[in-house]
């Protein structure tokens, strides 16, 4: 009853609080009309739609038409337009003329002509004629002077005819060397009862060569390219020599799948007359050899991997008779992208050494040297080269290798087996002697461009004979370095520097053994562009003024400088 009268009573109080407060809304409010009131009916929803008609009959519209065609002429006319060209440098214009006259101390005189062809697409055509001499006195190791009296000329005709899909090229070349046998002991120091073994105190070197050649350039690899080529070099020296020497050479490459097929071989036949027996000085006789080399390859690129497996067979017939076979066989590795490659390898040869290439490595051998084939029974290297940046490079190499018969170069000043001398003998001319070597080498090299103008090569060879019979490696070094830099100051000024540095080398003197000093040849030059026409130079050699031997008994010059200037036109 009680909660009865407590819900009446509240719902009485909310009806009164709503009632007054309506009363107060009216009372209070104000409403305004802005637009008068427009009713508006809503479209009713009907439901019909309008009739669909079937009809069966079917009715297909047929007219004609046709286009009177009317020519209508008007005044416009289009304007060629050429095609497009893309625009480059102008082609500078080619001297084909080249001229180098110097001179220096020591009666140094330089002359080089030089003559190119115009460009052309299908052949090339140069002439070369170069002059060089010198004959100031060299002081000789006992305070005596002489004169070398040093001469070179030399003039070659070369050329190329270039074909759709090859090339041809030779050169026909006539070279001359004279001096003299300057070096200590001479005549005028040794006693008046002693022998010269070889007494003639000149010598002249004459080659005249000429070979020729034949390639293919097939852009299709899988196409057989190859190449055959001929050479020819007569060779006379002024006293005794004559050496006649021909080498037929053939070459062919093709692709298979990722690798390369190849094939080199050639016959190399050469006949020298007036080789001389120290056995029975006075007496001569001819070397005549024929040697076949045959040198199959396959070659293959896969990814960072380049391999090379080949064999090297070597025939000699004739006076020298042997056969060799030779593994060829090359792998390098690119470790690192661009950076860092690793290669390793493992060859041989055999190299005959006749007297022509003797001769060239040492001038002041006796005439008629005969020396012995040199077996390279085998040549393991290895190494790692790369780039340190965009423009360097560097490469670090070992190489071991194992001779028989290597040949090293002495004075024949210490006596002669020979019966018709019963006196003392001497000479101031090379002969040689053998041994059984193995030889260590390790080297280095770098390349870096430090700027755009500047430019610095580098290599150093460390050598480590070990010998069988002789007591030192005459006359090799165990160190060989030289340094080279190039800085272009401006476009028409630059400057070059070098040293180089040949480490000491042993000398038998029969019995007993002395040391060439080290060699440190440093030297400077530069050149200047006067125009495009004149170019003035200078270098100077030996700027220590070191008194320095290459072979013993004749010493090199001193300080010795050159100027000239070069003219194109």
């Amino acid at each position: 009853m009680f909660k009865k009268i407590i819900f009446t009573v509240a719902i009485a109080s909310l009806a009164c609080s709503v009632s007054y407060a309506q009363e107060e809304r009216d009372l209070n409010k104000e409403v305004k009309v802005k637009t008068a009131y427009q009713p508006k009916i809503n479209k009713s929803k009907r439901i019909g739609e309008l009739p669909v008609v079937q009809d069966t009959a079917t009715f297909t519209p047929s007219f004609s038409y046709f286009i009177q065609t009317k020519p209508l002429a008007v005044g416009f006319s289009p304007a060629l337009i050429p095609a497009a060209r893309i625009v480059g440098e102008p082609l500078q214009s080619i001297n084909s003329h080249a001229l180098t006259l110097a001179g220096g101390n020591y009666s140094t005189l330089f002359g080089d002509y030089r003559f190119n062809n115009q460009r052309s697409k299908i052949s090339d055509f140069g002439i070369h004629i170069r002059h060089y001499s010198t004959n100031g006195k060299l002081e000789l190791e006992n305070g005596r002077k002489a004169k070398p009296d040093w001469k070179e000329q030399l003039a070659e005709v070369y050329g190329s005819v270039y074909l759709d899909e090859g090339k041809i090229s030779g050169k026909v070349y006539y070279e001359h060397k004279g001096y003299d046998f300057f070096g200590f002991p001479a005549e005028d120091d040794v006693a008046a009862n002693y022998v010269d073994l070889f007494p003639y105190t000149e010598q002249v070197q004459n080659r005249f060569g000429l070979n020729a050649e034949f390639l293919t350039a097939f852009k299709d690899e899988e196409k057989l390219n190859f190449g055959v080529g001929l050479q020819y070099e007569h060779f006379t020296d002024d006293i005794y020599v004559t050496e006649n020497d021909v080498l037929i050479s053939a070459e062919a490459k093709i692709r298979r799948g990722d690798g390369f097929w190849s094939l080199k071989s050639s016959f190399d036949y050469f006949a020298t007359d007036g080789i001389t027996s120290m056995e029975e000085l006075g007496r001569m006789f001819e070397r005549n050899t024929l040697v076949w080399n045959l040198n199959p390859q396959y070659s293959l690129k896969t990814g960072n991997l380049n391999l090379k497996l080949g064999l090297n067979t070597v025939l000699a017939m004739g006076d020298d008779s042997e056969a060799k076979l030779y593994p060829d066989i090359a792998v390098d590795f690119e470790a690192i992208e661009g950076i860092m490659t690793l290669f390793a390898g493992l060859d041989g040869d055999l190299k005959m050494n006749n007297y022509n290439d003797i001769i060239a490595e040492n001038p002041y051998v006796y005439s008629g040297l005969n020396v012995r084939p040199s077996n390279q029974k085998y040549k393991l290297f290895g190494g790692v080269k790369g780039s340190l940046s965009s423009n360097s490079s560097f490469k670090l190499s070992a190489e071991y290798s194992s001779v028989d018969d290597q040949y090293f170069f002495m004075q024949r000043n210490a006596g002669a087996a020979n019966a018709d001398y019963f006196g003392p003998t001497y000479s101031n001319k090379f002969d040689v002697v053998y041994d059984d070597i193995s030889l260590l080498r390790l080297g280095a090299e770098v390349s870096v461009g430090w700027t755009d103008k500047l430019d610095l090569n580098s290599a150093v060879w460390f050598n480590k004979y070990t010998l069988d019979k002789q007591a030192e490696a005459w006359h090799k070094p165990e160190f060989e370095m030289n340094v080279n830099a190039t800085y272009a100051f401006t476009s028409d000024l630059d400057f070059q520097a070098g040293v180089n540095i040949l480490g000491e080398r042993p000398v038998s003197l029969g019995s007993k053994v002395k040391t060439l000093d080290a060699v440190y040849d440093l030297n400077i030059g530069a050149n200047y562009r006067l125009n495009k026409h004149f170019t003035a130079f200078g270098k100077a050699n030996n700027l220590f003024a070191d008194k320095y031997y290459q072979w013993d008994g004749y010493p090199s010059q001193g300080f010795n400088l050159l100027l000239g200037v070069k003219v194109v036109f």
